[in-house]
Formats: structure tokens, sequence, C-alpha cells
């Protein structure tokens, strides 16, 4: 399979998974400081243990796009990024 190419700068979302959302809109809140984006919540989990946001921000290289993720998924609050 090609890997698919990506043109930036781009919009791109990622969607955070844990267990407190107000906790996880926080944590991104921090994190992303003065950077713009737009965070949603999204699903929850059948039995309500987790709640997703999607978190849409523009990313300018596959690098940065790389370590938003990396960072995320570092979080305390956060169970795994999509």
């Amino acid at each position: 399979m090609e890997k698919q190419v990506v043109e930036y700068p781009c919009a791109w979302s990622f969607r955070i998974i844990g267990k407190d959302r107000e906790l996880m809109q926080d944590a991104v809140a921090v994190y992303m400081k003065e950077t713009q984006y737009l965070l949603q919540p999204s699903n929850t989990s059948r039995s309500g243990k987790y709640v997703s946001l999607n978190l849409e921000t523009v990313v300018l290289n596959e690098e940065i796009r790389n370590q938003i993720y990396v960072d995320l998924k570092n979080l305390s609050c956060v169970k795994l990024v999509l």
C-alpha cells in the first residue's frame, strides 16, 4: 500500500480518549497554549468509563504533527490518541 501524500500546512484532527473530559479539556488548553485549535466533545463508551474529544488544528509539517501526537499521548489524563 502506498503512503498517503499529505500537503502541508493542513488541518489535522486527533481523537483523544480518556476517563475525564474536563481534565482532558484543561490539559489540551495548557498544551496548545497560543495555538489556534478547535476541541469538541465526541463519543462516550457504552459503559460511560471513557470519553473522547476531537482536536483539530493546523499543522505545518509532518514533524510537528507527529510531535503533537506524542505530546498528547504523554498527557497523564489521556489513555489513547488516534
